[in-house]
């Protein structure tokens, strides 16, 4: 399959003063993909010409989040993807299995229960290890990265409770966000990127090569009017 993944979109693309989900629906518009996927921090959401499935991060806003994690699909072609939980996706011989962790790690939040938290852009203990038991995962998504795979700044960045999901679960590709940069690690057979913000660039993964390739982004082509503070 041919998937295109986004890391963080909130704020706004440079001197254009534009939206940076107005790229995000840009792209998944004119792109040929069978998969769009984002690893959280939306922002602010916007019906998409294609389904795109997402997480939190911990920059979204707390109203979408709770409506969405109350099973109501606020945003067309927004479709939320629940932790703890996979999605399968098929097309001709080929099945793609999605799961993901839903918020930032915070360890002023991590030992609360869900009940007793209302932010879902955090994470909480008892959300990261119902994880652990998930099997034949293709691709996870997480807002966060891994500890102890070179990603730096733990335990923000590089989160223990992500390191134990890559060890635990193994799945073959994991795409992180959080950190607004692009990079790469390997760890038994699990390949994990942290992705840069789409205001700068995108990514395409086709499952069958194994190969990932970054698109830089390209505000240029989104309409003038579209700009907040443009003359």
């Amino acid at each position: 399959m041919k998937v295109v993944i986004f890391g963080d979109v909130h704020g706004l693309v440079g001197r254009y003063d534009i939206p940076a989900v107005e790229l995000v629906v840009d792209i998944v518009d004119r792109t040929d993909a069978d998969l769009f996927l984002q690893v959280g921090d939306m922002g602010g959401c916007k019906p998409m010409p294609k389904p795109l499935h997402w997480i939190f991060g911990n920059n979204d806003s707390l109203s979408l989040m709770r409506a969405f994690s109350n099973g109501d699909a606020p945003v067309e072609n927004i479709i939320h993807i629940p932790t703890g939980r996979t999605i399968d996706f098929h097309l001709g011989g080929e099945t793609l299995t999605i799961a993901g962790l839903n918020g930032a790690y915070d360890p002023l939040y991590y030992d609360f229960h869900r009940e007793d938290l209302d932010d879902y852009g955090y994470f909480t203990r008892e959300e990261a290890e119902s994880c652990l038991k998930l099997k034949g995962v293709d691709i996870f998504l997480a807002h966060g990265c891994p500890a102890g795979m070179g990603f730096g700044r733990e335990p923000d960045y590089g989160n223990p409770a992500i390191r134990r999901i890559v060890d635990s679960v193994k799945p073959r590709y994991m795409f992180c966000g959080h950190g607004h940069f692009y990079r790469e690690a390997v760890q038994d057979d699990c390949r994990v990127y942290s992705l840069d913000e789409v205001r700068r660039s995108y990514y395409v993964l086709d499952t069958l090569s194994g190969v990932l390739t970054s698109i830089r982004s390209d505000p240029s082509r989104l309409p003038r009017e579209l700009g907040l503070g443009n003359r």
